[in-house]
């Protein structure tokens, strides 16, 4: 006997976290700042001049761009033992902090959740 077809499943669309994005903004910024000793934004924008976003003596986008061999100096960096462990302990620093605040204000993060959701923009916390 043939079984019988279950119903396809559906799923919500769960669209943009912005605490995702936050973690995933701090976590580039912990790697960011040890290699390149400039900030996740800056690093991506370069010299652009957006107010005081000026990578300065950082290594930007565009300076690999305009310069490859900067990225030796990147991987030089990358090959110190005290650059990873420091990126190894924030990141797992930052990790835990996020899933600690997370179950920490689960409550209101769930109401604001409920509003967003009502907005329909496919944006919630």
């Amino acid at each position: 006997m043939a079984r019988k077809a279950k119903a396809p499943r559906r799923r919500r669309n769960t669209g943009v976290k912005l605490l995702n994005i936050a973690e995933g903004l701090v976590q580039a910024n912990i790697v960011t700042e040890t290699l390149m000793d400039t900030s996740a934004l800056e690093f991506v924008l370069g010299d652009t001049g957006i107010g005081n976003m000026v990578s300065g003596s950082g290594i930007s986008l565009i300076e690999i761009a305009r310069r490859p061999e900067l990225l030796s100096t990147i991987g030089a960096r990358a090959m110190i033992p005290g650059n990873v462990i420091n990126i190894a302990v924030k990141s797992a620093v930052a990790n835990f902090g996020f899933r600690f605040a997370r179950r920490a204000v689960s409550r209101p993060i769930r109401l604001i959740n409920k509003q967003l959701r009502m907005l329909n923009l496919g944006v919630t916390l």
